[in-house]
């Protein structure tokens, strides 16, 4: 079977996003890179295209953290968010600007690790300008900030 297979070793189903001109206005969002799904036991999930690193689009809404990517996009609505931290390692590599997210779906629980890219808006780069007076933008990604929103909206979460 190919990589993308979208049943295997007993993964349920993914909750769907909707269609990206249908996701609800985001609180947060940011470019990432997809490094991969584990479970409890430190294993890589297999199945639902979970274990393929892509590039990824993150969009936290009032309603759930979307994970757009062409591998295969899915939802993890805010009553299966368990927190989120940052980190220097994923599955046993260093990796910068990590975060890791914890979440329950089907009785599975899961960590989710993506390393954050650098803010592309114009808004930022602007800013970051003018700090620099070399000109050059060093915008980083707000890891700290996904963390603490994260695990806001995860509190009371069983």
């Amino acid at each position: 079977m190919g990589l993308f297979r979208r049943a295997a070793d007993g993964v349920p189903p993914l909750i769907e996003i909707p269609k990206v001109s249908e996701l609800p206005p985001s609180k947060m969002n940011s470019a990432a890179r997809y490094l991969g799904t584990v479970d409890s036991d430190g294993q890589r999930v297999i199945g639902q295209a979970l274990s393929a690193k892509s590039s990824a689009r993150l969009a936290l809404s009032a309603e759930a953290l979307d994970v757009v990517r062409i591998a295969g996009s899915f939802r993890i609505p805010l009553t299966a968010l368990r927190g989120a931290t940052s980190a220097d390692q994923f599955l046993g590599k260093p990796v910068a600007d990590l975060l890791v997210i914890r979440w329950v779906h089907e009785g599975n629980d899961w960590q989710t690790g993506f390393r954050l890219e650098a803010s592309r808006s114009l808004k930022a780069a602007a800013k970051e300008q003018k700090k620099k007076p070399t000109g050059r933008a060093t915008t980083v990604p707000q890891v700290n900030d996904w963390v603490r929103t994260i695990s806001k909206l995860s509190r009371g979460n069983a």
